[in-house]
């Protein structure tokens, strides 16, 4: 069975990274040229923060945050994070269409429509819609299709519009609630899911990161994802999938979603401090490994996502290099086979989560951050909303 992944190069041989602000840029300006704001989408192209117009509106929002400075095609990121959510996603957006998590596009497109606008008005819209659709049973709990993704979105409009708190914060408990009450028996497809993207670990950190109260609650459930990391530091994607060669070292599912979380939520679990850093250090291990991914570098199933995972400093700089446009151009071009960097998008070209631009417009946001974040996961906390970062973003959406 081919490899996932490349060897990683003996310690002289590490890449190094140069002006990664170059490269933003340079990302930057494709996804504005290439896909760029329309006044109007078809459905299919609608897939809540995960691809569309939504998912780059969002990515827009936070390029804001962290570089208000910057100009788009001589235009401040602000001025495209509006342009993404004004379009018109038809007028039957149906609820719930997607689940009720980050890919459901009426809900996210509210949540982010929301945090653009600063709109109150805007807010209990959203508000109304959650209300409405956790009112169905048959969701999962996971945060794609699921209630843990559902209070990502509550989350989100919490962060960027500070004053929602009392809308917001009722719908919090309520789901809060349902999903532990679900617990620790959670389901996805029949199968208890252990990941970031489907599974235990990506539900937990939802949970406290919302409700960081919470924590006691789910100590053991933690505890017992730590039990589950094999010897070589990855996780089984589901209970009772045995380590046999085919485990995946990727955000979505293994060691990389594992080790956003844990970063987040160690401060929440004192009691388990010296496991958790154990885990970590035995994880990255599995990263450095077998984690420079064959597919084309993203978020999800690729080298960006990985990389972010490591502190700052030569692991995490090659990977980078591994992924820049030019090493990655050279790679595909010396390859016979046509199987190096094949995409794993889905067929969406500018998938926020799975595609090539965006994942490179967050890696390079991300380079030089002590403790990077993973976008649409763990992108912001109670610690990262009183950085002291400022988002001037306009106030009219339509």
């Amino acid at each position: 069975m081919e490899k996932r992944h490349f060897s990683v190069s003996q310690p002289n041989n590490l890449l190094t990274i140069g002006d990664t602000d170059v490269y933003l840029t340079n990302a930057l300006e494709d996804i504005v040229v290439n896909y760029p704001p329309r006044s109007r989408y078809p459905h299919e192209v609608l897939q809540g923060l995960w691809s569309g117009p939504t998912g780059i509106g969002y990515l827009m929002l936070q390029v804001s945050s962290y570089r208000p400075g910057l100009l788009i095609s001589g235009q401040p990121a602000a001025h495209w994070a509006l342009g993404y959510v004004s379009g018109s996603r038809g007028h039957n957006l149906r609820l719930g269409s997607h689940g009720c998590g980050i890919t459901d596009e009426r809900l996210s497109w509210e949540a982010v429509r929301a945090a653009v606008s600063k709109d109150i008005r805007h807010v209990r819209e959203f508000v109304s819609s959650v209300s409405q659709v956790c009112q169905v049973q048959e969701f999962p709990d996971e945060i794609h299709y699921g209630r843990a993704g559902t209070l990502y979105l509550l989350r989100l409009v919490r962060h960027w519009v500070p004053e929602s708190k009392p809308l917001v914060d009722p719908a919090i408990d309520e789901i809060s609630n349902t999903i532990i009450k679900n617990g620790p028996d959670w389901k996805w497809h029949g199968k208890r899911y252990l990941g970031a993207a489907h599974g235990d670990v990506g539900i937990v950190t939802q949970l406290v990161l919302t409700s960081p109260s919470v924590a006691p609650q789910l100590e053991s459930v933690v505890t017992r994802l730590l039990d589950l990391q094999h010897s070589d530091g990855n996780w089984p994607s589901h209970e009772g999938h045995h380590h046999g060669g085919k485990t995946l070292v990727q955000f979505c599912h293994g060691a990389p979603g594992f080790l956003f979380s844990l970063l987040s939520l160690r401060q929440h679990f004192p009691t388990l401090h010296d496991r958790i850093d154990a885990a970590i250090e035995r994880a990255r291990e599995c990263v450095w490994n077998e984690g420079l991914l064959r597919k084309e570098p993203s978020l999800c199933h690729g080298v960006f996502g990985n990389a972010l995972t490591f502190p700052v400093g030569p692991r995490r700089d090659h990977f980078l290099g591994v992924a820049t446009p030019e090493h990655v151009a050279e790679m595909k071009r010396m390859d016979p086979t046509g199987t190096v960097f094949q995409r794993a998008d889905y067929g969406r070209a500018y998938s926020t989560l799975t595609s090539y631009t965006p994942g490179a417009v967050w890696a390079w946001l991300q380079s030089k951050e002590e403790t990077p974040r993973m976008l649409a996961y763990n992108d912001f906390d109670e610690i990262l909303a009183l950085d002291g970062r400022n988002v001037e973003v306009p106030v009219q959406v339509a």
